[in-house]
């Protein structure tokens, strides 16, 4: 007969300890989660408190040497969000100490366990959700654009080798969105949890080796993600080990209800097919909206091409310098989110936001996420091949005359899927 793990009553002092300690710091971390899930809450309020706090200790406790002014944004490695993270690694220290000190008689945390590995639960499950259908539907990592397919390779960044990588191949998306889905959708049932786990910890390992070694700035986001799916499969780790490298018979572990009533048990189906079924549809939702307006078949921007420098001049002057001379310009994006690459004809490449407006033929260009230093243009099309750009650049006044290129049939586009390969074809 097969034996039944079940909770200790007693728990040691470390254990305790421990548990204080990640309680607090991952109930901390994941807050605002679960209200966030619901919108128009209004959480202003405490993203405004940290944004007060965390500068206040970047200078005056940390003493850094620049003040922290760069908030969350597309990158999750900023100044800021290493610094939250020890803000919320020491107040969840202090929370140890006193629960240590006032708490010390508790024989265990079963009940705190228990709920504690809900949130986690559903937090890391949603979180799959998200990423796994921006995968799905390719939206995370869409098709390489004409700006990058035209830019040298040893020109790309290696956050944005990752991803034109990714973005080549819509199959390859669906298939690693898919691990993501299933595996966040195994944690959301006790008794497939490990099973969900375990398919994480590589779907979420590979994410973790990305960030990593190819710069790409979710390092600290990612890397909680994969300690949380450590946390949650912590309680079977000896169960593993007897399993995988003992070569032990394996005891099941209790799956008693933590509801024993039925009324409690229908009304907690209840309440949680509605929390995932919401989650779902807002996600699913979310990513096809975003498909439809930033994916692969969404529109390209009015003056979307690749064009030449036929006539050129700035403060009035053709004869510039390398650094200065434009050679080539190119359009690409999405009509709700157009680029603006110049080449310059020492062969460097500078890329811009580029927001053109049909109904004044005005254009602003800016660096991403530097909107405090907007350029304004203005651009005239005497053909559907032609276009005037007039306006100025930082101090510069600038004219270009552009003419529209022939796109050449680029090899990445074009080579498509073959079963058979007599030779290698890497190119």
């Amino acid at each position: 007969m097969q034996n039944t793990l079940v909770e200790s009553p007693i728990w040691s002092v470390g254990h305790k300890i421990a548990f204080r300690f990640f309680c607090a710091y991952f109930v901390l971390y994941t807050f605002p989660f679960p209200i966030s899930i619901v919108p128009g809450l209004g959480l202003e309020f405490y993203t405004n408190l940290w944004h007060l706090i965390v500068p206040w200790v970047g200078k005056t406790i940390l003493h850094l040497p620049y003040e922290i002014t760069v908030f969350p944004n597309g990158s999750g490695d900023t100044t800021y969000n290493y610094v939250y993270v020890l803000c919320l690694a020491v107040l969840a220290l202090i929370t140890t100490i006193i629960l240590t000190i006032l708490d010390r008689r508790r024989p265990n945390y079963n009940v705190a366990l228990y709920w504690l590995f809900v949130l986690l639960r559903y937090y890391l499950a949603f979180t799959m959700f998200s990423y796994g259908f921006a995968k799905v539907f390719k939206t995370q990592f869409p098709f390489p654009n004409l700006s990058r397919l035209m830019e040298p390779y040893g020109e790309s960044s290696p956050m944005g080798l990752a991803w034109a990588f990714m973005g080549y191949s819509t199959g390859y998306n669906i298939f690693t969105g898919m691990g993501e889905v299933v595996g966040g959708a195994l944690l959301l049932f006790r008794r497939t949890i490990m099973l969900g786990c375990l398919m994480l910890i590589g779907v979420i390992g590979n994410i973790v080796a990305m960030n990593f070694f190819y710069d790409i700035p979710v390092k600290l986001f990612s890397s909680h993600l994969l300690a949380i799916t450590l946390f949650l499969l912590a309680p079977d780790a000896g169960r593993l080990v007897d399993l995988f490298i003992l070569n032990r018979p394996v005891p099941n572990r209790k799956l008693t209800p933590f509801f024993p009533e039925r009324q409690q048990r229908i009304g907690r189906l209840i309440v949680k097919t509605l929390v995932i079924l919401y989650s779902l549809w807002g996600t699913v939702q979310i990513s096809y909206y975003t498909k439809k307006n930033y994916g692969d078949t969404a529109s390209e921007p009015p003056l979307n091409g690749l064009y030449r420098i036929d006539r050129f001049a700035v403060n009035g002057d053709s004869l510039v310098a390398d650094s200065t001379r434009w050679r080539q310009v190119i359009i690409s994006g999405y009509k709700g989110a157009p680029t603006l690459s110049i080449r310059f004809a020492n062969d460097t490449l500078r890329r811009y936001q580029f927001e053109p407006d049909s109904a004044t033929s005005k254009a602003v260009l800016y660096v991403r996420f530097d909107t405090a230093h907007k350029h304004h243009l203005t651009y005239l099309r005497p053909d559907t091949n032609s276009i005037i750009l007039r306006g100025r650049i930082n101090q510069d006044s600038i004219y270009a005359r552009l003419q529209k290129q022939q796109i050449g049939n680029f090899l990445l586009v074009n080579r498509g899927f073959h079963w058979i390969n007599e030779y290698p074809f890497n190119r």
